[in-house]
């Protein structure tokens, strides 16, 4: 959902803080559940990279990692047409226990232009139902294809 100037999701995953936390800084969970192929440095200053669809890549840096329960990180595009350069905005990851033994995320994404909001907003929706599948043992929906002109014109038309 969209407040203000943030996209911010919260749910619930059927898995410990500590498991959560390893889907988002092992390149192969990542990849379960968002993007082809990844790259990641799980540090402050370390770089992450990864490619969300062929040839569409996202990158930036760790700014904090406390493991296993908070991870903030600069976000970006290399494909100048999304609008959002490599490091230009924030994700903020908060993975915090609930009383069964899961974790509630809260992922919080700040320093996009409104447009980009809605594209991200629409993304991150997609790709956390797929990190909540994949958390729960099951195979998640098909991954989402579309290029991201696609996926524009669809949100420009809904």
């Amino acid at each position: 959902m969209i407040e203000k100037d943030a996209v911010i999701h919260e749910l619930v995953l059927p898995v410990a803080p500590e498991e959560a936390f390893e889907m988002f800084v092992d390149p192969a969970r990542l990849v379960r559940w968002l993007g082809l192929s990844a790259e990641l440095d799980p540090k402050p200053g370390g770089l992450f990279r990864f490619e969300v669809m062929p040839g569409q890549y996202c990158e930036g840096r760790y700014l904090s990692i406390e493991r296993p329960n908070r991870i903030t990180l600069t976000w970006g595009w290399t494909d100048p047409n999304m609008g959002v350069p490599p490091g230009s905005s924030r994700v903020d990851i908060t993975l915090t226990p609930t009383n069964d033994n899961g974790t509630r995320l809260r992922l919080t994404h700040t320093g996009l232009t409104a447009g980009a909001r809605a594209l991200h907003d629409d993304g991150w929706t997609r790709f956390l139902d797929r990190l909540t599948t994949t958390a729960g043992d099951r195979e998640p929906a098909p991954y989402p294809t579309e290029t991201p002109e696609e996926r524009r014109r669809w949100l420009s038309t809904s």
